[in-house]
This record gives C-alpha cells, structure tokens and sequence, in this order.
C-alpha cells in the first residue's frame, strides 16, 4: 500500500486516476491486481470533511495498491501519468 497526496484537489485526483492503465479504481485494497483508491470519495466519504482532515485524509490523498503485475509495467503507468 502506497498513500500518496497529489498537488491541487479533486480535479487532479480525478486526472491521475483517469490516466492510469494498469492501476484500476476501486474500493476495495485487496486483490491481487493493482488498485487505486480515493478516499475522500470512497472509503471515508462517511466522515465529515473536518473529520477526515484531522485523520489525515485530505482531498489529494490518493492510495495505491500494488498487484502482482510487472513491477516495470506499473513504474511506467505512474511515470505516464506524473510527467
């Protein structure tokens, strides 16, 4: 599990998530394929946003959970999307 904040709010969270190929949106963080989740939309959307705030939870934090493909492949897919 890797936890990562991005520059800016949502709306580069929503770019990050959309150009990723190998890394696919979802809630949950255990499979064995690699995920990507965005907790303040998904996983702790329950929580207020002060809330969430105060556990760390801001809205650039993005989590990514690294599957079983190659680990050049997914080095790739990240490097696309942040350059």
């Amino acid at each position: 599990m890797i936890s990562v904040e991005l520059k800016g709010g949502f709306p580069e969270v929503e770019k990050f998530v959309s150009r990723l190929r190998l890394f696919l949106l979802a809630e949950s963080l255990g499979g064995v394929e690699s995920l990507v989740c965005y907790p303040p939309r998904m996983t702790h959307s329950a929580l207020s946003r002060d809330e969430r705030i105060k556990r760390g939870i801001r809205d650039n934090l993005v989590r990514l959970s690294v599957g079983i493909e190659n680990k050049a492949d997914l080095k790739e897919d990240l490097q696309n999307v942040l350059s």
